[in-house]
């Protein structure tokens, strides 16, 4: 009995320890860029961290291909200006009338939950600069990686314009916004 007692406390003990392996890049901090985190509310791949590893952004798991806005033709801009600021961004289109219909892009990323929003120019170069170590990491977990194209930022530019980053080495800048382009989410952790 002694025996069988010991055989189970050392299983036990062995895939308890195992779990715990197989998570580490889950949850727990600090966090570096690459790593994917999961709180149990969102989930993503570090795209950003602080000094400390114990906050950051994250990119969503997920992409799609819609139109900054299908307002046509558009009568005013929204004041998404920020170039740093993705969130206040987002604030800003939420402030106009039936927003949901009218912004596909901002729709699709505040469709991922709270505190979900689409990144300002600045906040898109940083996942652009670490494309290849995100992309590893969303394709490790059996997820689409960012691609070579070119996706919408929150940064508005003018009237019937928006900030457009082209990740394929082309041009980027203004792209009128009822064309279509790629969608990354972004949320703080």
């Amino acid at each position: 009995m002694k025996k069988l007692f010991s055989f189970l406390f050392v299983a036990i003990m062995a895939i308890g320890v195992n779990a715990g392996n197989d998570n580490k890049d889950v949850t727990e901090a600090p966090y570096k860029v690459g790593d994917y985190y999961n709180d149990g509310t969102k989930e993503g791949v570090v795209f950003v961290v602080s000094d400390d590893g114990m906050h950051g952004k994250i990119v969503s798991l997920g992409e799609c291909e819609v139109m900054w806005s299908n307002q046509r033709p558009m009568n005013k801009t929204v004041g998404a200006k920020s170039a740093d600021n993705g969130m206040s961004n987002m604030n800003k289109v939420k402030e106009q009338a039936d927003w949901e219909t009218y912004f596909p892009a901002f729709a699709w990323c505040a469709s991922m939950g709270e505190g979900w929003y689409l990144p300002a120019k600045d906040e898109m170069n940083v996942i652009a600069q670490n494309r290849n170590i995100i992309s590893s990491r969303l394709n490790e977990k059996g997820y689409g990686v960012i691609l070579n194209e070119g996706y919408w930022t929150s940064t508005e530019i003018d009237l019937s314009a928006a900030w457009f980053a082209r990740l394929n080495g082309g041009r980027s800048g203004n792209y009128f916004k009822n064309r279509v382009g790629y969608v990354r989410a972004v949320s703080a952790f």
